[in-house]
């Protein structure tokens, strides 16, 4: 069965989920660096903000809760750059455990730029990501996360595709998703394959 929509009804929390810990994988350890006087910034010192604090390659990061390994991430290439509160990390990989040490979500994009004063992020490149729980995965060129409203965005005319193992999927632009009501939307046009299964009495 075919169907179309402008909004559609809410999805798998799960999947949004998932693209926050690839969001918050991004918080490696690393020192934002003393508070400067940027009153008197020369052209030097403005060069300078584009250089990199630091540059890591193949960078791996994991993190233990409960003594049981609850995110696995890795990066290609991670820079900090200090002056400018921002992290640009390159291949990004990653995978959450669920509680029973089994992968709960895994995804992985070609760019992400961490906001570390804000704690947004710009994700970008063939960005996918899959929960197991809600058996779905979604595809995406590029997706923006406010911190501060829980907002997940992709670009106006960005295709989103979101598609379950049932066979059910929707495809849309103006992807919006919301963390406080646990629903995503697309503003603009919707396309869409649901597949209907009946449980055994």
């Amino acid at each position: 069965m075919m169907a179309r929509s402008e909004r559609s009804p809410a999805i798998s929390a799960g999947i949004s989920t998932s693209l926050a810990a690839l969001i918050l994988a991004a918080l490696l350890s690393f020192a934002l660096g003393c508070s400067l006087d940027y009153g008197a910034v020369t052209a030097a010192e403005k060069i300078a903000e584009t250089i990199p604090d630091t540059v890591a390659i193949e960078v791996t990061h994991k993190v233990h809760q409960d003594g049981q390994l609850a995110l696995s991430f890795e990066a290609g290439r991670a820079e900090t750059y200090g002056a400018l509160k921002k992290m640009i990390l390159s291949d990004v990989r990653f995978v959450e455990y669920g509680a029973d040490s089994a992968p709960a979500t895994s995804g992985e994009a070609r760019h992400v730029v961490y906001h570390t004063d804000t704690e947004n992020a710009e994700v970008s490149g063939s960005v996918r990501v899959r929960s197991e729980s809600e058996k779905a995965d979604i595809a995406t060129e590029s997706l923006s996360w406010e911190n501060k409203r829980k907002m997940l965005t992709a670009l106006p005319l960005a295709k989103v595709v979101i598609t379950k193992d049932d066979g059910s999927s929707i495809t849309g632009r103006g992807f919006t998703g919301d963390f406080r009501t646990r629903e995503v939307s697309f503003s603009g046009p919707v396309e869409g394959r649901y597949v209907w299964t009946e449980k055994e009495e």
